[in-house]
């Protein structure tokens, strides 16, 4: 299992690179892997493999109670340019919880729930965080409206623990790579507009794209992309 996971790891290293390239992109584009329901051991061998790649290592955690365990269990290992993530729905009670285990969350959505978090940071921290934007309209999806979402990242500039760093989305959920395309093309439009603005400069992170489509969302601009079946193999 831990030679598949660190060859799943070098493989998904080596797509990104040419996603890259036929885009004509010479940036780097993160790799951030979704760990639900990994053990701490498959975490360490991907994580190790990042590592070896000079790679930042970036998991995504959906589950406060799974972060809870593998976040301090990897935080031991010394590791470089460790950066555990929420990449799941936040509940405001659990706020406290999640604060002690993550370094950035993706999916802030409204500016109460900005509000409750930035209430409980420690007055000696800025935490990361990213809105996450509904560029596909989906009613299953969470997510801002893309009409709001440059008003909710001015109102959220101004919390003094908070740092937007920038925009995530999940891309439409259609086989219509058009349809795809347009959902990542959009929240690369509002990154670009984010950024020209002053207390913004900062948000320059597009968190999208998945196993299924993160070539199209590189092409679009993608800075992170998060793969997690594709490198661990079915959840548990």
């Amino acid at each position: 299992m831990s030679s598949d996971i660190a060859s799943r790891v070098e493989s998904a290293l080596s797509q990104i690179a040419h996603a890259c390239e036929r885009a004509g992109r010479t940036d780097n584009v993160e790799l951030e892997l979704a760990i639900k329901t990994r053990s701490v051991s498959e975490c360490e061998t991907a994580a190790r493999t990042l590592e070896n790649f000079d790679q930042p290592i970036i998991f995504g955690q959906n589950r406060v109670q799974e972060a809870e365990v593998t976040t301090p269990a990897l935080r031991v290992l010394g590791l470089e340019n460790f950066r555990p993530t929420l990449i799941g729905p936040l509940q405001r009670n659990k706020i406290n919880k999640v604060l002690r285990v993550v370094d950035e969350i993706e999916t802030v959505d409204s500016l109460v729930l900005a509000e409750a978090i930035n209430q409980r940071v420690e007055d000696d921290r800025v935490l990361d965080v990213l809105i996450q934007v509904n560029t596909s309209g989906e009613e299953t999806k969470s997510g801002v409206a893309p009409a709001q979402a440059l008003d909710l990242a001015d109102q959220m500039a101004a919390l003094p623990r908070l740092r937007v760093t920038g925009f995530m989305t999940i891309g439409a959920h259609t086989s219509n790579e058009a349809l795809v395309r347009k959902s990542f093309a959009d929240l690369r439009e509002i990154r670009d507009q984010a950024i020209v603005r002053p207390h913004l400069a900062q948000a320059h992170t597009l968190s999208m794209g998945m196993s299924g489509d993160f070539p199209l969302a590189i092409a679009e601009g993608a800075t992170r992309i998060r793969l997690g079946s594709s490198i661990f193999g079915p959840r548990s």
